[in-house]
């Protein structure tokens, strides 16, 4: 009993001490600085509207046959370098040469034709003149001579279509670039039209993106805009030389290429991010130096008019350069430090300037 009675005494005489201030914990004294200062100024700073987009070929062609024929040979694959004139396919000749031989002997044919329709209206005008044959019958000689003439001039020009066809037999490249595709295959019927080999152009690039519909009146053709690829890690000086009109039902979001003043080390099918300058509204910009991080929250000591450092919390924005954006908890005038030490805190004092 007496044992716990002395527990007990223990416990009040504690909680007695709690109760009391102990001798030397008063906060200590703030610490005097001599630090730069600036002066929060608002100035315009331009608003960025940015979107995400690839890089394409502005030439972009699918090469097909002029003619119908079984593909013999196919001289490329996908990610070769073709030149411009480049042979890149090979058709089966054999039809073409065929319908070559018919057209000649067509020919052969009218020729004959026409010399005999000539020779018979030599031997009509030759009996008119002495009275044996009548004048309808020279008509009728007449006619047929220039039925034989035009026969004769549609087989010339059927053989010199069946000619023109065996030059379609080899397929060459419009345009220098890669091939990035090749749907057709040794052996396949192809017809005009068809695709057998689709070649990009990797030297006349273009960066292609979509904008929301809100911005078709502060974008336009001439607009200048950067360009970011992720994998180059660069920038990019752009100008908007296409925008289509006729945006996507579903999205609502229009087309708009960039033509880009340097290409180098750029590859189609690159993905990148766009930023167009729409605007600008007034904003305080602070240096890096500025900004200070404590209890893992961003700020600036600000000065007050008694020289005491107040932390002030704020909200960042854009880093330009060595600058940030500050987009709240910071009013122009206001004064702050330039460059703030690790062991500034907030109540510290100000003294001047170094």
């Amino acid at each position: 009993m007496v044992k716990r009675a002395g527990q007990a005494m223990m416990v009040l005489m504690l909680l007695a001490g709690c109760d009391r201030d102990p001798a030397g914990q008063n906060a200590p004294p703030p610490v005097e600085y001599q630090l730069p200062t600036l002066v929060a100024r608002g100035e315009p700073l331009p608003i960025r509207y940015t979107t995400t987009g690839t890089v394409v070929s502005d030439e972009r062609v699918e090469i097909s046959s002029r003619i119908s024929a079984y593909l013999s040979r196919l001289e490329v694959r996908e990610g070769e370098r073709v030149a411009r004139g480049q042979r890149i396919a090979v058709l089966d000749s054999q039809s073409v040469t065929g319908a070559i031989r018919q057209a000649e002997a067509n020919r052969d044919k009218a020729a004959a034709g026409f010399r005999d329709a000539r020779k018979d209206l030599e031997d009509a005008e030759t009996l008119f003149h002495k009275g044996v044959v009548s004048a309808s019958a020279l008509r009728k000689a007449r006619l047929e001579q220039d039925v034989a003439a035009q026969e004769l001039e549609a087989a010339r020009a059927a053989l010199v279509a069946a000619r023109a066809d065996l030059r379609y037999t080899e397929i060459r490249s419009p345009v220098a670039g890669v091939v990035v595709a090749r749907p057709a295959r040794s052996g396949d019927l192809v017809t005009p039209g068809s695709p057998i080999v689709t070649v990009e152009s990797d030297t006349a690039l273009l960066f292609e993106t979509f904008i929301a519909e809100s911005q078709l009146g502060n974008i336009r053709l001439g607009d200048s805009a950067e360009v970011r690829i992720d994998a180059t890690d660069r920038t990019y000086a752009g100008e908007v030389v296409r925008l289509v009109s006729s945006g996507d039902p579903v999205t609502r979001r229009y087309q708009v290429k960039i033509s880009l003043a340097d290409s180098d080390g750029l590859l189609p099918g690159m993905f990148g991010r766009s930023a167009f300058t729409i605007g600008s509204r007034d904003s305080i910009l602070v240096p890096d130096s500025a900004l200070a991080e404590r209890g893992g929250l961003t700020g600036v000591f600000v000065v007050e008019a008694d020289g005491v450092l107040r932390f002030r919390w704020v909200r960042t924005g854009r880093n330009l350069a060595d600058h940030t954006e500050i987009t709240a908890g910071l009013e122009p005038e206001e004064t702050l430090l330039t460059q703030v030490p690790a062991g500034v805190s907030d109540g510290d004092l100000l003294t001047g300037a170094p």
